[in-house]
């Protein structure tokens, strides 16, 4: 992660007006300056706390400094966004004609960008966060763009605190942890992260990018899932799988570990439910590998059910629900993906594109878990923490 200074400024040691701070507080930083940063906090008085990663700043030196925001850029995403058709960027995701002037702002085919973050929105829009520039006549950086006007490559994923918190160097609570196993993290923190997984006690399993905390200069820690946000998904999490038609009554037998009972491929998995055993095992080719995989289907059929009524019952077609390890890396889904555990559904909504889905249900969904759209499908899961993305094809 890296920042480029954009206008002549001065980085200081407090998040305060530059008259309120004597010489030795602040240092100035020219116009087209770069720095790497571990990672930067949104603070008070629209200021950035950056921690550099290998330049020292003042006297005494000092690797902590604060910047005001509107005089900085957080470059070096991976992401890139180019143009590939004459289109507009809007502050809203709906028609132009809908907008005035001041809330779109006209942008070539073939002018790039870097994209800190994107993320689908109504009517087959994008919402990027672009990383290098600000449009508009009010500098903004965050827009929406219709998505057959612009072409995204490249992923990344970013952690983002949203409450102040411990990182941890052990899943399990603060005070069974010495001083140096743990560090202070405050809220609307960012990072961006090499990979994550779940781990007990909901903590997440983090691996920082470039980022090294704490006395030992840690960079993977447990991090309580309610006070993140994870924003992204891993390279070449792109995964294409389909469900087979499903048999007549009662369909195949399948029997699950830790389960007595026989159940069968056409039988719904709750009662009085419209989704099928068939759906979530693929037929029957799936079983669990576990009473803990058949629990984590339970949960998200709950879900599924609740889907279906949002949009008026209309017919929803399950493109993928339980992979087992083999087939998740066979159909190309993520390393750590929520369908190996059973709690995740790919899926369809008659008449909706999958954009529109995900902006119904970004807000009802939360904290419980993933949401993420391609083009074709949308994904939730279950995983207890707010997690979204853009498959990005």
């Amino acid at each position: 992660m890296r920042i480029k200074v954009t206008s002549d400024t001065l980085f200081k040691l407090a998040p305060k007006l530059s008259s309120e701070l004597s010489e030795a507080e602040k240092v100035f930083v020219k116009n087209g300056t770069e720095f790497e940063i571990e990672f930067y906090t949104e603070v008070e008085g629209n200021h950035l706390q950056l921690e550099l990663a290998n330049a020292v700043l003042g006297n005494p030196p000092t690797f902590t400094w604060y910047a005001y925001k509107p005089d900085l850029q957080v470059t070096g995403s991976p992401v890139k966004l180019t143009v590939t058709s004459d289109t507009l960027f809007k502050l809203r995701p709906v028609l132009s004609s809908e907008l005035a002037d001041e809330e779109k702002v006209f942008v070539k085919n073939g002018t790039q960008f870097e994209v800190q973050s994107f993320l689908p929105a109504d009517g087959n829009h994008v919402r990027v966060a672009i990383a290098n520039a600000f449009l508009g006549p009010q500098n903004r950086n965050t827009w929406y763009a219709y998505n057959p006007d612009i072409k995204i490559d490249g992923q990344k994923i970013d952690l983002r605190v949203i409450s102040d918190t411990l990182f941890k160097g052990k899943p399990v609570l603060s005070s069974q942890l010495a001083d140096n196993e743990k560090i202070f993290v405050r809220n609307k923190t960012t990072f961006e992260l090499q990979s994550y997984s779940q781990s007990e006690g909901n903590h997440v399993r983090v691996a920082l990018s470039g980022a090294f905390l704490g006395p030992d200069k840690r960079n993977t820690w447990y991090a309580f899932g309610p006070d993140i946000q994870i924003d992204g998904t891993e390279t070449n999490n792109k995964p294409k799988d389909t469900n087979p038609a499903q048999p007549t009554d009662p369909g195949k037998a399948l029997r699950f570990p830790g389960f007595s009972g026989v159940y069968y491929t056409n039988n719904p998995i709750l009662t009085g439910g419209r989704f099928t055993w068939g759906e979530a095992t693929h037929g029957g080719s799936r079983i669990p590998v576990s009473a803990d995989v058949v629990y984590g289907m339970l949960r998200i059929a709950k879900a599924m059910e609740e889907i279906r009524k949002i949009f008026g019952n209309r017919p929803v077609r399950v493109n993928s629900w339980y992979r087992d390890p083999a087939t998740n890396a066979r159909v190309g889904g993520a390393s750590a993906s929520r369908h190996i555990v059973g709690d995740a559904v790919d899926f369809v909504i008659g008449g909706y594109h999958p954009y529109d889905v995900f902006a119904e249900l970004d807000r009802w969904w939360g904290s419980k878990g993933g949401l993420a759209s391609a083009t074709v499908f949308t994904h939730i899961d279950s995983r207890g923490y707010r997690a979204r993305w853009s498959y990005g094809f």
